[in-house]
């Protein structure tokens, strides 16, 4: 299996073990849920729809993370860190989350220690992902990262911008296109 199956199948367990602390909400397409320069001390599990998170670099829009159906998405510097944040987290189409405040979670962990053992699994699990990302980067081609991508989500070209998906993948718009095309 591997790790973003992984975190999906725990995705129902996390649920289903913090609901007493997850509160829902409902984002437009379009809606910014963080904006960079401010501390996120929310992680969001998304239940229906597509979050982003972004940052600019010399004036230019970078995606750095999509969450859909049955992930997790935060600005990982603030939420970890509890500093201001370089990230900013879109809603890519009307979505609904659950979210969590990293203090709540923290004070639920403390009160259910046998918690603890999810919250780690869950932890490596996103970590895994972010491996796999990394390594996909170096060692995959740009078609091969896309047809990743697609696997993850068949939607994707459907429901996201193109450039939003290129800079995702570390491309240019015209090459995205080119594969695409094949």
């Amino acid at each position: 299996m591997n790790s973003l199956n992984h975190s999906k199948d725990l995705y129902n367990v996390v649920v289903e073990n913090f609901h007493e602390i997850l509160k829902l909400q409902r984002f437009k397409k379009g809606d910014i849920v963080h904006s960079e320069g401010k501390i996120c001390h929310n992680l969001y599990f998304v239940r229906l729809g597509i979050l982003r998170a972004y940052y600019f670099k010399e004036d230019k829009d970078i995606t750095a993370h999509f969450a859909f159906q049955k992930e997790s998405i935060t600005a990982p510097d603030a939420f970890i860190l509890n500093k201001p944040s370089k990230y900013s987290i879109e809603a890519l189409e009307d979505s609904e989350v659950f979210s969590v405040n990293n203090i709540e979670l923290e004070n639920y962990l403390d009160q259910n220690p046998d918690l603890e053992r999810l919250a780690r699994k869950f932890t490596q699990a996103i970590y895994l992902e972010l491996l796999e990302r990394l390594e996909g980067l170096v060692f995959l081609s740009a078609k091969e990262r896309y047809e990743a991508l697609l696997i993850r989500n068949s939607q994707l070209p459907l429901n996201v911008n193109l450039g939003h998906i290129a800079s995702y993948l570390g491309i240019t718009q015209e090459t995205l296109s080119r594969i695409r095309a094949q």
